[in-house]
């Protein structure tokens, strides 16, 4: 209920961007009418936000595949029954709702990109723990979770809130707003990720033998071969993902500084365009 009351207070408190709260101008109608093959060649021109792409991407299914073989790693590896598995989901997902409040206001004050380093670097620490983790400790697994919470919404949060300085960079460049359309490729990237987490998930379990719970019986006996692959892929896979995204989001190009000298052009723009 602690997270429902959460949410709820997220919808009274939170504000409106100001962008959403301005009528639509005849350009961003233009924006709506431009076709598939033009966005994309849009999207792939903007370098910026091909780093947030590959640091959203590398996030995003480092979460799904944690997400999509936590179950088989709680029943098949911990030998825990079902019914705990929804615990150490919330115990995850719980952690990061609350922590993105406190990483909102840990990027007011350092760099989105070390906010990023920050938050993978500990899902890496949380990582090597399930890798490592034995079946009987259960407290370990929930504090391993807790943890895990503190990197997943910066996952949630960090490429998200990079977004809008991508926009303004491509409002510089080509004097066009245009946030559908990068808004847009961020979502499609979602499904994409999710997609192929469970096909990532779906090719390992087969591939290692896994036996698959008849409804109304007991979990079967699984293979050393299987229960390697769960730890794999509940664990050394995601936290590989993880650094190829922070490599990622080493080199991406706008900093503080940077978008704030991108604000600055913009609004000296607008003063001289009335």
């Amino acid at each position: 209920m602690s997270i429902f009351a959460m949410m709820a207070w997220t919808f009274i408190k939170g504000k409106t961007e100001p962008h959403l709260l301005k009528k639509r101008s005849p350009q961003r109608e233009d924006n709506l009418n431009i076709s598939f093959l033009e966005q994309l060649k849009i999207v792939f021109n903007n370098k910026p936000f091909l780093f947030v792409i590959g640091i959203y991407l590398c996030s995003w299914l480092a979460v799904q595949l944690t997400a999509s073989i936590l179950l088989f790693f709680v029943v098949n590896w911990m030998g825990l029954p079902e019914v705990i598995f929804p615990q150490i989901a919330i115990a995850v997902q719980g952690t990061a709702l609350i922590m993105l409040f406190v990483w909102q206001k840990i990027s007011n004050k350092l760099d989105k990109k070390i906010v990023y380093f920050l938050g993978s670097g500990i899902w890496i620490i949380a990582q090597i723990g399930l890798f490592l983790i034995q079946p009987g400790q259960t407290t370990f697994l929930y504090i391993m979770a807790i943890l895990a919470g503190f990197g997943v919404s910066v996952a949630y949060l960090i490429p998200w809130s990079m977004i809008p300085d991508v926009i303004d960079l491509d409002e510089l460049n080509t004097g066009k707003r245009r946030e559908g359309i990068f808004y847009g490729f961020m979502v499609l990237l979602q499904k994409v990720g999710l997609a192929l987490g469970l096909f990532l998930v779906g090719i390992a379990l087969d591939a290692s033998g896994f036996i698959r719970t008849v409804a109304g019986e007991a979990p079967p006996i699984q293979p050393s071969s299987a229960l390697l692959t769960i730890r794999l892929v509940v664990a050394p896979l995601p936290a590989i993902i993880l650094v190829i995204g922070i490599i990622l989001a080493y080199f991406y190009p706008i900093t503080r500084e940077y978008h704030t000298q991108i604000r600055l052009k913009l609004a000296q723009r607008k003063v001289e365009q009335k």
